[in-house]
């Protein structure tokens, strides 16, 4: 009986130890998955990006040294420096610019310039008084006559001026004969003196005194023939005596304003001949005479201007073109000028330059001014006149000019990279 009696409480507690122990082998394989598959620590995963960032810092420092140790000297983009293999292979050779004297020959000395007003024949438009525009009746472009209406103004001292006209014959008619007479007259002609301060014309006041009636506004005219190239003026404005309405400009007669370089002043002065070439005006030749040379240099472009009057019947040159100036010699001084054999001169699109020696090796790019139209120069003589961009002691290469050209580029194209 005692042995039946154990047996079910035996099977229980064994039932329950292996309920247990499948329990604990579940909670263990769970825990090895999880182990396994364990994400990086929030920690760690906040070092990783950091770390990647040093990284690519010091990725970036190391290219950047890398990129300034290759470069060199090539902060100056201007200047390059030659290995000595490259420097025995490129044969270069130096000398330092000739001087020489040079007048205007036949062609005459080839300078830039542009079309100017002539100063004396320019004026701006202004009503006498105060008031509002009421009318405005030209335009730019158009041609006006001298005496020419051109716009209208309401002015209250112009309505008073010719009722004190008025007034002053009133006052003559009712004292002819006595002796008063003469005070009235003095009234009239002060008050015609007044009208003309204001502008008003000889034919409106020749109508008041006729017995017309006043005018209700006031006429601006053209002072002189011309053409009118500005208008800054609106109807319904209000103006001061003196407010430009428009801008007036005799053409007939313009100014060219050439630059000339330093080393050429010399060979320009007052009366000299010069034929112009207008870019705009179809490459016609217009001759004139120098009036004026500039005293005051332009302390960048080391240039004087000379004043050219030209004779503009036609209106072809307008002010603001680019010409082409040619100076004649007319008996003109010599100049002095720079001069370096062609093989120096380099020519990349409208850019001409040289190289020149800073130090054995070392060169630096020049941009330069060549002048044309000089007796002795050209490519027949082997020698060009360089009117800016070099000085007398500069040690300039001769021999080697191209092979410093492709240096340059080459190292151009390094910095790129």
């Amino acid at each position: 009986m005692t042995a039946n009696t154990d047996t079910p409480m035996l099977d229980f507690i064994r039932t329950k130890q292996k309920r247990r122990a499948v329990t604990i082998a579940v909670v263990l394989g769970l825990t090895v998955a999880a182990c396994s598959g364990e994400s990086p620590r929030p920690e760690m995963a906040a070092e990783r990006p950091e770390d990647a960032a040093r990284a690519e810092t010091d990725g970036a420092s190391g290219n950047q040294e890398a990129s300034n140790e290759g470069a060199g000297e090539g902060k100056n983009s201007n200047r390059v420096t030659l290995t000595e293999a490259a420097f025995r292979t490129a044969r270069i050779l130096v000398e330092v610019p000739g001087l020489d004297q040079m007048s205007a020959a036949a062609g005459g000395l080839q300078v830039p310039g542009q079309v100017e007003f002539d100063p004396a024949r320019v004026a701006y438009i202004s009503p006498r008084t105060g008031g509002r525009i009421e009318r405005l009746l030209a335009v730019p472009g158009d041609r006006v006559e001298q005496g020419e209406q051109v716009a209208f103004i309401q002015s209250p001292a112009f309505t008073i001026a010719q009722n004190d006209l008025l007034q002053a014959l009133r006052r003559i008619e009712a004292l002819r004969g006595t002796a008063d007479a003469e005070g009235a007259q003095a009234l009239l002609d002060a008050a015609k003196r007044r009208l003309a301060l204001l502008g008003a014309s000889d034919v409106a006041m020749q109508r008041l005194e006729s017995g017309g009636a006043p005018e209700a506004m006031l006429a601006i005219s053209a002072p002189f023939t011309g053409s009118i190239v500005e208008s800054g003026a609106l109807a319904g404005q209000a103006v001061e005596s003196g407010t430009p309405l428009y801008k007036i400009a005799d053409l007939s007669v313009v100014n060219i304003a050439a630059d000339v370089p330093e080393r050429l002043l010399p060979a320009v002065r007052v009366g000299q001949a010069a034929m112009i070439i207008a870019v705009g005006a179809s490459q016609t030749a217009f001759a004139g005479r120098v009036t004026r040379v500039s005293d005051v240099l332009d302390p960048e472009r080391r240039t004087a201007k000379a004043l050219i009057a030209v004779t503009n019947a036609e209106q072809r040159l307008k002010p603001g073109m680019f010409a082409s100036v040619s100076l004649r010699g007319g008996g003109a001084p010599a100049a002095r000028v720079l001069t370096v054999p062609s093989s120096a001169v380099v020519t990349d699109g409208a850019t001409r330059y040289v190289f020149v020696e800073l130090e054995p090796r070392t060169y630096e790019r020049r941009t330069i001014e060549i002048a044309s139209g000089l007796s002795g120069t050209g490519p027949a003589s082997g020698r060009v006149n360089v009117i800016s961009g070099l000085n007398a002691d500069d040690r300039v290469v001769v021999r080697g000019a191209f092979t410093l050209k492709s240096e340059l580029a080459k190292a151009s194209l390094v910095e790129d990279e």
